[in-house]
This record gives structure tokens, C-alpha cells and sequence, in this order.
């Protein structure tokens, strides 16, 4: 019933995001309900039917667990402020209060296609972070937030929210490169370095080359490495990640179109160059620590909540325009379908 319910709310925002305009976008309380509807279904979730949700519970019930002692300084106090109401159901309420509006509000700073762009989060995203990985889903609401004041060259802003989303989920922390980069405009120099390195990343596994010694920080090293070390010897808890996926490799054709775009785009969308850059960041991030298959999907995932801007901008390259948009809706529906029919993230 509840998976029906998700369903009907993909028609709903299918059919915004096809006949998005102008009009469309003026009728704030469109948006607005949305929201509301979403952030309830996920705050009303029922009980298990997602695979974190039993965890949450438990670290709710035993927080001197060991992993549940390790989980950030807000979950702690989320649950803390739970626990002192004796109503578990108050993590996933304010959880869900954070993170989809949050979400709703930074697409509409970022993107031109407000609903496009929901349609592809709600397909995708939605389902492994905000119903799932809610502590990553906050976090990934507030870097998509803040994104704006790193294109605006305001760094310090920019860079307390990135210790706010920290403060969320520790994965964030891969998010810190970013702080040297802007929205300067991309040279033809830097546009070919920014071609080069995901595919220097993707030929390291070829020669043989380990990450850990790319690292130039001591401690970081050791970290990964003890990791690495534990996943052996616990036999190998997390399936190895295979960097060809078809999700990794439409990511990477995106990628390249964009870039090879960037001229026409860039007078549509002012933020194409920090963007073009948080996706490398992506890409590489989860090609170069695939040998540690948990950080490098929680952090390729946290990162790619950008895609739900990226991707409608391949639809304007596309003539007739409506039928970019149908690709786009297309590929978000199939994605909703995989992920709940094929990897079974949800119960049905």
C-alpha cells in the first residue's frame, strides 16, 4: 500500500515536470504541498520498511552500543531528545522536517527545473537517504543548500555548513576539497583537466596503483587503512563495487556531455562551473575508494545529490524540448523501478 502511495506521487511530479513552466512555477503552493506530502510520508514511514529503520531503533534503545556511540554528535541528540518523550518515532519526525524541505528549498535556489529535478531525487535519492540513510539525507540537504555561497565566493558561509552537515554524518567530511574551488569561469586548460582525471581515476585499477598512498596526510592513511584491513578480516561484509555499473557509467556520460556543453550551457545556468566540479569530485571519490566499498558509496550517494540538478540540463540540449523531458522522466522512473523491484530498498 505504501509503495502504491510512493507511485502516485511519481505521476504527480511526472506530469509537473513535463509540463513545467513558467505558469507552473508561479503557483507556489504546488511546491509547497509537495513538500508537506513528502515530508510526511517519510516522517509516517511505516515501521521496518526500510532497511535502516530496526537499526535506528535499536541504537534508540542501547545508545552505549558501540555503533550507536560512534554515530554523530546530532543523531545523539536527536534520540537523546526522543528518548527523553519515550517516542522513537520523533527521529524519523525530525529527521524528515530537515531533510526534505531543506531539499525542496535548495533545488529551488539551484535549479531552473524545479520539478525535473524533484522528480529525479524523489526516484532515487529519496529512497536511499531520506528513507533510508537519514542521517546522509540531512547532510546532503545541507551541502546541496549551501552550494550558492561557494559559487558566490562566500567561503566562510559555506564552510560552516559544511561542518554543520559534519556534525550529520562524518562523510561530509569528503566534501572539504571543495572549499578551494569557485564558480570562476572554466578555461579550455582546466576543462581538459577536469576530462583527464576521471579517466586517470578509472585507469589506476589497470596499473596497479593504491589510493592510500595518493593521501598525503599520515593519519587519514592509517584510518583507511585499518578499515581496509577490517573488512578482510571480518571476510568481506560489503560486496566489492563494480566502478562499470550502469548507474556509475550514465553518471560518466553525463559528466562529459556536460562538459562538452559547457559553452552553451553556461549563459543558461550561472552555476555550471562549481557544479561541473563538485561532479568530479563525485565520480572520483567513489572510483578512487572503491576498495573500501561502505565510504565510497555513502560518499559518492552524498555527493550525488547534485545529479537532480545536472541531469535536467541535458534536456535543453535535446530538440524538441518535451522530448528531453520525457528522457529525463523516463530515466528517473526506471531508476524508482530498480530500486525498489530489483535492489529491494524498500518493503513491498
Amino acid at each position: 500500500m505504501y509503495v502504491a502511495l510512493l507511485f502516485v506521487i511519481l505521476f504527480v511530479i511526472a506530469v509537473l515536470a513535463f509540463f513545467e513552466d513558467d505558469e507552473i512555477q508561479k503557483r507556489g503552493w504546488l511546491l509547497f504541498v509537495l513538500a508537506t506530502v513528502l515530508t510526511l510520508c517519510v516522517a509516517f514511514r511505516p515501521e521496518g520498511i526500510d532497511k535502516d529503520y530496526n537499526a535506528y531503533l535499536g541504537y534508540y534503545k542501547n545508545p552505549t552500543d558501540i555503533v550507536a556511540s560512534l554515530t554523530e554528535p546530532t543523531f545523539k541528540i536527536i534520540s537523546g531528545f526522543a528518548r527523553f518523550f519515550d517516542a522513537p518515532l520523533m527521529i524519523f519526525v525530525i529527521y524528515a522536517f530537515l531533510a526534505v524541505p531543506l531539499k525542496i528549498c535548495a533545488i529551488k535556489r539551484l535549479s531552473p527545473y524545479w520539478y525535473l529535478s524533484i522528480l529525479l531525487w524523489f526516484t532515487h535519492l529519496f529512497v536511499i537517504q531520506e528513507m533510508t540513510q537519514i542521517r546522509v539525507a540531512v547532510a546532503s540537504g545541507i551541502f546541496l543548500f549551501s552550494l550558492p555561497y561557494l559559487a558566490d565566493g562566500k567561503k566562510l558561509k559555506f564552510a560552516f555548513c559544511l561542518l554543520l552537515a559534519i556534525l550529520f554524518h562524518y562523510s561530509a567530511l569528503a566534501l572539504l576539497p571543495l572549499l578551494l574551488f569557485g564558480n570562476k569561469e572554466l578555461t579550455r586548460p582546466f576543462r581538459v583537466v577536469l576530462v583527464a582525471v576521471p579517466i586517470l581515476m578509472y585507469a589506476f585499477p589497470f596499473i596497479g596503483m593504491d589510493m592510500l598512498k595518493l593521501i598525503p596526510i599520515p593519519f587519514i592513511q592509517q584510518k583507511l587503512q585499518m578499515y581496509e584491513e577490517l573488512m578482510i578480516y571480518e571476510g568481506g561484509v560489503w560486496a566489492d563495487i563494480n566502478i562499470y555499473n550502469a548507474m556509475a557509467l550514465v553518471r560518466l556520460f553525463a559528466y562529459y556531455v556536460l562538459i562538452w556543453k559547457y559553452d552553451y550551457l553556461k549563459d543558461k545556468y550561472p552555476y555550471m562551473p562549481v557544479m561541473l566540479k563538485a561532479f568530479c569530485l563525485s565520480i572520483c571519490m567513489y572510483v578512487g575508494l572503491s576498495f573500501l566499498p561502505p565510504i565510497a558509496m555513502r560518499i559518492e550517494e552524498l555527493i550525488a545529490i547534485i545529479d537532480c540538478i545536472m541531469f535536467p540540463l541535458l534536456a535543453v540540449l535535446l530538440r524538441p524540448h518535451w522530448l528531453g523531458r520525457l528522457l529525463v522522466v523516463i530515466y528517473a522512473i526506471c531508476i524508482l523501478l530498480a530500486n525498489i523491484f530489483l535492489y529491494k530498498l524498500l518493503k513491498i
